[in-house]
Order: structure tokens, then C-alpha cells, then sequence
């Protein structure tokens, strides 16, 4: 009975709680991101939810920013995520302080308006 006694305290002892991840939503559209600037805490993990609510496909384009973040869910490309016309694509990372440029790299699609920043502090 003595070695089992310790056995179920250690069984029994409840796991560590995590606080959820935060998720932040960021829309795009026909041509802008909403919110223009995006503030994250530096080394605390984060959902990007990326929202197209326009009629043609856009990406949110980051470089410096994912370089310097932990990504993971979903597919970088050249440091950009592609989000098809009316679909939602999260990414969770862990970003690093810094300020870094956004934008939409398809055809004239920064010219029209579709920039914005990162800031992590």
C-alpha cells in the first residue's frame, strides 16, 4: 500500500492548464488590410486568421516578418500566404520584436492601397 499511495498522487495530479492561444484577424480586401497595423507581443504565440473577403485572391506578404517568426499551419511561399478569394487560412508563430512591412504582392494590388505594417514589441 505505501508504493501505491505515491503512484495515484501522481496519477491523479492535474496537467498543467494552458492559456488559449490569442487569435488575431486580420481581413483582406479589395484593397486593404483591416487592421492597417497589426501589434503583437514579442514571444508570445499568436493566430493569424487571415480573412479574403473580396472577390479575388490576395496573400499576405511578410518576409522579414516569417524570417524572423516561428511559424507553423500553413504554407509559406517566398514569405507570403496566399488566401483564395472568400476563404480564411490561420497561421500560429511565435513573432519576434520588430517592425516589419505588409503587403499584397499581386499585380498593382500594393499600388492600390493593400500595405500596411507589423509591430511586435
Amino acid at each position: 500500500m505505501r508504493i501505491i499511495a505515491p503512484l495515484l498522487l501522481c496519477i491523479a495530479a492535474p496537467a498543467a492548464v494552458q492559456p488559449p492561444t490569442p487569435v488575431i484577424e486580420v481581413q483582406l480586401s479589395s484593397f486593404a488590410f483591416a487592421p492597417r497595423t497589426i501589434r503583437l507581443r514579442a514571444g508570445a504565440p499568436v493566430t493569424l486568421r487571415l480573412i479574403n473577403t473580396g472577390r479575388g485572391g490576395h496573400n499576405f506578404s511578410a518576409p522579414e516578418f516569417f524570417a524572423a517568426a516561428q511559424p507553423g499551419g500553413a504554407a509559406l511561399r517566398d514569405g507570403a500566404i496566399e488566401v483564395p478569394s472568400r476563404q480564411t487560412v490561420e497561421i500560429r508563430l511565435v513573432p519576434r520584436q520588430g517592425s516589419y512591412r505588409l503587403r499584397c504582392t499581386h499585380t498593382l494590388h500594393t499600388s492600390f492601397g493593400m500595405r500596411g505594417e507589423i509591430v511586435v514589441e
